[in-house]
């Protein structure tokens, strides 16, 4: 029992906030505070003269003196007169169930004072003991009441969550796994025509084959970006995180448009790009209106800049814009791409003085974990105009919404989610930015506008960064291709579907590796035990299904661990949760790959971690 200051002795009631799969982990806790002197006084009629209502705890206890169904006292302690003893009324507030289990027992007796006993002197006792009845099940009716609808939402949010977790592993892995078997197999018919002596076949050449081959290859791939949609969908409706960093913008534009180029040209679109600076003076020093035609003419203070974000996601966002512009744009059109400084800051500055300097400076926490205090300066607005078919007034209020597709099967063949868009707008939202469209009509083409905050951060230099970690790169891959041509790995490949096994170490075996197989978890455990015991030759590393029958991958990832083998397990799962990877890692996994499995994405891993030394 608490005290209130203007309301008296109330009760805090304390709900338990759990996992679902972890009952005694406690989470939070929900407070609901009830004022007993508004309850007492919404139950007892104005009739009712002389009660003493007292509330007890384990701990305290308070009585309430009612007049004429008013609180007009209450005092610490059991003030009740001794000789009505025999005319209380008792009972408990809290469930013996969860008395039990460690919560505090509150007890609620009602005693008549000599005033109340006046007013029913010559009344029906009949009625003073059905009054009093009423009112102790009124009170536990409200507790009762308050905790079963508590309960009630509980259990559907629970429940709902469950179901759409569920959906979500469900399609993730259905989806992901035939069509790993797919992309394998395409890779694998197109290792093999690469080692052969490309001699022509039932009437098609090498090039014509392997045209093919990409074509069916691609299309693979996109059901693939149509399901990684639908995955991240679901990230930015419950708040995705974002992993901060320091952002080079300029070369980040520069990079990801290069990867259109080859593909504007295939379709014969002119894909242009323009950098430059503000039309009016900024406070850097530099002249006003620059336009260069790549980044590194920029003036030095204006490419220094970065945008605090995910590198990833900021590329991502990139790519939708760049991608849609190309789709929909017919061969012999443009796309002009802008990239422009503009000396007006997006940011709130915020009263954080740095070092006694008078400019503002914003805090901003990294996702190593480092504290960066960074001087607003400006924004970047990336503006990409193309020649293709427009859209209407009413298309563009709809653009940023969820499914949206116009004239799917005419313009995109089929293709595409609808959820790119929405996506996008939702991760430029989570970096403080915007995203807007206009289209003067069908037929007239669109202009996507996306803008982006600056910071100016003493000691970061782009050129520095990326100069050292490319030559540091270059260098070790080099190392680690050499190893490679002469060496190879010996390597143990685990999953239940055969289609999958054979291929990957069909693949796997091309590019100069030893492979072994095993069916479920259990048998690869014995396998790695042979090694250790048997005087088998150790493996290098274990690339390893999550789901599969008699024993998953987590499990097997442990015991292997107990073994005491410090094999390099890769885990190799459709399943695309943070949290799934997350456990997969904890069991003994070093590292995590998604299906379709990349083989440039697993030889970088092996060069990474240097499996070859």
């Amino acid at each position: 029992i608490v005290r209130f200051q203007t309301r008296g002795p109330a009760s805090v009631m304390f709900q338990p906030i759990f996992p679902a799969n972890a009952p005694w982990e406690l989470r939070g806790l929900m407070l609901s505070p009830m004022a007993w002197d508004e309850i007492f006084e919404a139950t007892f009629s104005s009739n009712v003269d002389g009660v003493h209502a007292v509330l007890e705890s384990e701990t305290k206890t308070h009585t309430y003196t009612i007049s004429n169904g008013r609180v007009q006292t209450f005092q610490e302690g059991d003030i009740h007169q001794a000789k009505y003893d025999e005319f209380g009324v008792h009972a408990n507030l809290t469930w013996n169930d969860l008395h039990e289990m460690g919560a505090p027992m509150y007890k609620l007796s009602l005693y008549p004072t000599d005033d109340f006993v006046k007013s029913y002197a010559t009344g029906n006792p009949r009625n003073a003991t059905m009054t009093a009845l009423s009112i102790i099940l009124f009170i536990s009716f409200l507790f009762l009441l308050y905790d079963y609808f508590v309960r009630r939402e509980f259990l559907e949010r629970h429940q709902l969550l469950q179901a759409k977790r569920r959906f979500i592993r469900f399609v993730s892995h259905e989806v992901r796994t035939p069509l790993n078997a797919v992309l394998m197999g395409l890779s694998m018919i197109e290792s093999e025509m690469e080692l052969n002596d490309r001699e022509e076949l039932q009437g098609y050449n090498q090039e014509e084959r392997m045209a093919i081959l990409r074509e069916i290859q691609n299309s693979a791939e996109s059901a693939v970006e149509v399901l990684n949609d639908v995955l991240l969908y679901d990230k930015v409706e419950t708040s995705l995180k974002l992993e901060l960093s320091l952002v080079p913008i300029w070369q980040v534009v520069e990079k990801t448009l290069s990867e259109f180029k080859l593909p504007a040209l295939r379709r014969g679109v002119h894909l242009r790009s323009i950098y430059k600076t503000s039309t009016t003076e900024g406070d850097c020093g530099y002249d006003a209106g620059v336009r260069v035609a790549d980044v590194k003419n920029l003036p030095e203070d204006i490419r220094c800049l970065s945008v605090a974000g995910d590198p990833s996601r900021i590329a991502q966002i990139l790519r939708n814009l760049f991608s849609n512009a190309l789709k929909f744009t017919p061969e012999n059109g443009s796309i002009i791409v802008t990239a422009s400084y503009q000396n007006k800051s997006m940011v709130e500055e915020r009263k954080i003085r740095w070092k006694g300097s008078p400019t503002w400076h914003e805090k901003i926490i990294l996702k190593n974990g480092e504290e960066v205090m960074a001087t607003p300066q400006g924004h970047i607005q990336l503006t990409v105009q193309d020649t293709g078919v427009g859209m209407t007034q009413d298309e563009l209020s709809k653009l940023f919404g969820e499914g949206v597709q116009f004239n799917a099967h005419e313009l995109q063949e089929g293709k595409g989610s609808g959820l790119g868009l929405f996506i996008a707008k939702g991760l430029v939202l989570q970096h403080k930015g915007t995203l807007e469209a206009t289209s003067e009509g069908v037929d007239k083409g669109s202009t996507f506008s996306l803008k982006l905050p600056l910071y100016h951060v003493p000691g970061f230099s782009v050129e520095q960064e990326e100069s050292d970690h490319s030559l540091d790169k270059i260098s070790s891959i080099n190392e680690e291709i050499s190893w490679f041509e002469e060496h190879g790995l010996h390597l143990l490949v685990v999953d239940d579907a055969p289609s999958n096994r054979s291929l990957l170490c069909q693949l796997l075996e091309n590019k100069g590796h030893t492979c072994e197989i095993a069916e479920n978890g259990q048998v690869a455990v014995e396998m790695v035990r042979e090694t250790m015991y048997g005087g088998k030759p150790p493996y290098d590393s274990i690339l390893m299904d999550y789901e599969m029958p008699i024993m998953n991958g987590p499990t097997a990832a442990s015991l292997i661990r107990e073994l005491g083998s410090d094999a390099f397990i890769i885990g190799v799962t459709g399943n695309v949760l943070t949290d799934d990877i997350h456990y997969y890692k904890t069991k003994g996994a070093n590292a995590v790959l998604t299906k379709p499995i990349n083989l440039s994405s697993l030889d970088e891993l092996f060069m990474e971690h240097h499996l070859s030394y």
